[in-house]
């Protein structure tokens, strides 16, 4: 083999592989942010706001949004008083479901399941609709702890969410509440 075809071979690994290097380094570097009960990890690529709002907790999003022109994706936790202390996480569901007819045009629910992760067990749904001229996807994963209830939300844009799908997806996962 001459050496510039192996120099070129050399290239082509470098150029296909330092990307996917560079990109398993950025994923390790994870902030772990903890207040009162709740933990989640998330990239160093995500900013966090620590709200100061009465129901928010926390929202996060992407730095490098690839549709902030029009809409930034971002995971947000609301923590609201459960003024019905005995419903029931299955009846909770409902409610939810009938909610996402009321929030989104056209809708459409891809999933609503009752999970367990972590110790606790809660609503995962995700479902597709239009708002204000825009089709987006939101992920909601709701607790019923006593006397309150926290709703871990992802929202984006339809077009964008097989993009941001796995690292929010994941964000959302290492969400964990203590009792």
């Amino acid at each position: 083999m001459s050496s510039i075809n192996k120099e070129l071979k050399r290239l082509v690994l470098l150029l296909v592989f330092f990307p996917l290097l560079n990109f398993a380094q950025e994923s390790d570097e994870l902030n772990k942010y903890f207040k009162d009960n709740c933990y989640i990890e998330y990239p160093s690529n995500w900013i966090l706001n620590d709200s100061d709002e009465d129901e928010a907790i926390f929202f996060l999003y992407p730095n490098d949004s690839e549709s902030a022109y029009i809409f930034t994706e971002n995971i947000n936790l609301i923590k609201r008083p459960n003024n019905s202390p005995n419903i029931s996480l299955e009846k909770y569901k409902s409610v939810v479901e009938k909610e996402i007819n009321r929030l989104l045009v056209d809708n459409k629910i891809l999933h609503s399941k009752i999970e367990y992760q972590h110790g606790l067990w809660f609503h995962k749904l995700i479902a597709e609709g239009s708002s204000d001229g825009y089709k987006f996807i939101t992920v909601f994963y709701s607790w019923l702890l006593d006397k309150d209830i926290y709703t871990l939300t992802f929202i984006t844009l339809h077009k964008t969410y097989e993009n941001n799908r796995i690292e929010s997806l994941r964000i959302m996962d290492s969400f964990q509440l203590n009792r």
